[in-house]
């Protein structure tokens, strides 16, 4: 029955992040719920075998059925992400539900960071209103709001400084509202050390500007993983 539940679940998170790359991708078009799908290439309408998370990608090799363009790979590993990142959600319990819409809100924001290194504010609108909703302020004690003041100052300076973005400051206080300021640490310590693995990789010029948000994304992902 776990097996179930596990491939269920990882199912619902590709279907997830497929639909938070397609709002991404038409937030601001006219066109952004109602209409279907289309190539970007040759704007076919696609039907509904062209969508299936990961393995229509897998099947079509790739490419548009209808004009041979490649489909971005990152379509794929967004939606392979999400299935990761939903993996531990019980669906059945509130809260696990107020985490489905703050993740997918952070996935929304991490997608657009990735694609444009911006995003709009309205794509947090969910996570805000979770987070609001759902704090843990009673739970906290001094050494909480010690953390949270210390490292929100922190991060404050470093946007004043536009060293940072203002979204990521506001995605700490998020995760440390929602969760709590030593899973925030957490997540931002694992998304620091993914950053410096990439810089690394990558040998990109010393100026180059990574978008961070999505490797707070990652990092959530992996604290759920390793250290829930």
């Amino acid at each position: 029955m776990n097996l179930f539940y596990t491939l269920t679940n990882f199912i619902i998170g590709t279907c997830l992040a497929s639909h938070a790359a397609v709002i991404c991708e038409r937030i601001n078009t006219t066109d952004f719920i109602f209409s279907r799908s289309r190539c970007n290439y040759c704007h076919f309408e696609l039907a509904l075998l062209d969508e299936i998370p990961l393995l229509s990608f897998l099947y079509l090799k790739g490419h548009c059925r209808y004009c041979q363009q490649k489909i971005p790979v990152e379509l794929f590993l967004f939606e392979l992400i999400g299935g990761f990142a939903f993996e531990h959600i019980d669906f059945n319990q509130s809260r696990d539900l107020a985490t489905t819409i703050l993740l997918f809100s952070i996935f929304l924001v991490a997608i657009s960071d990735y694609r444009q290194k911006e995003f709009d504010l309205i794509l947090l609108t969910p996570a805000i209103t979770i987070t609001l909703l759902c704090h843990h302020f009673t739970a906290f004690n001094l050494f909480d709001w010690f953390i949270l003041f210390f490292f929100s100052s922190i991060l404050g300076w470093y946007v004043f400084k536009q060293k940072l973005g203002l979204g990521d400051l506001f995605i700490y206080l998020i995760l440390a509202i929602y969760f709590d300021p030593t899973s925030a640490n957490q997540i931002l310590l694992i998304a620091s050390v993914l950053l410096i693995i990439t810089y690394i990789v990558e040998n990109n010029p010393k100026d180059y500007s990574y978008p961070f948000i999505p490797f707070i994304l990652l990092g959530l992902i992996i604290k759920q993983w390793l250290l829930d």
